[in-house]
C-alpha cells in the first residue's frame, strides 16, 4: 500500500522499501533511487540512515515537507531518469507508480509532465532517436497505468 506523503524521508524510505521488497536491487532501481535522493535534496548521510532504518525496522524522524511544486519537480526528474536511463522494467515502473501515488499526482499533472519532457526531447535528441523514445514512452505509460491500477492507497 502507498501512503500519500509530503515528507522527504518517508517518500525515500517508501521507494527504497519497495525496491528491496524482492531482495534484489536492479540497475534501474539503483539509478532511480540515486536520482530520487538528489531530487529530494537529501543530505549526504540521509540515504544510508534511511536504508539502515529499513533494515533495522526502526522508526524514522520526519523531515522537511515538500510543496506541491517540489513534488511535481521530483516526479518529473525521476520520470525523466526512468524514461532515458533505465530499461523500463516492471520493477522500475513500480517505483514511478509509487511516487505518483505518494505525491498524489493526477492524470492531468502526469500528462503535463510528459508533455514537458517531450518538448525537452526536441532540444537534446536526434529526430530518429526522439521518435523511438516517444514510442517507448507511450508503451511504458500504458504499462504504468496497468501497474498504477493495482497499487492501493492507504489513508
Amino acid at each position: 500500500m502507498v501512503e500519500p506523503s509530503s515528507d522527504r524521508r518517508a517518500v525515500f524510505r517508501g521507494v527504497v522499501s519497495l525496491a528491496l521488497h524482492d531482495g534484489n536491487l536492479t540497475f534501474g532501481e539503483k539509478r532511480l533511487i540515486t536520482k530520487l535522493a538528489r531530487a529530494l535534496r537529501l543530505d549526504d548521510d540521509e540515504p544510508k540512515m534511511i536504508y539502515d532504518s529499513i533494515i533495522q525496522d526502526d522508526m524514522l524522524e520526519s523531515s522537511i515537507s515538500l510543496s506541491i511544486s517540489d513534488k511535481l519537480s521530483v516526479y518529473e526528474q525521476v520520470l525523466e531518469t526512468f524514461l532515458i536511463h533505465t530499461n523500463r522494467t516492471d520493477d522500475d515502473l513500480r517505483v514511478i507508480a509509487y511516487l505518483r501515488r505518494a505525491f498524489e499526482i493526477s492524470d492531468s499533472e502526469h500528462r503535463a509532465i510528459l508533455r514537458s519532457l517531450d518538448r525537452q526531447l526536441e532540444d537534446i535528441v536526434h529526430r530518429n532517436v526522439r521518435e523511438n523514445i516517444r514510442y517507448e514512452m507511450k508503451e511504458t505509460m500504458d504499462r504504468l497505468s496497468e501497474i498504477l491500477d493495482k497499487i492501493r492507497i492507504q489513508k
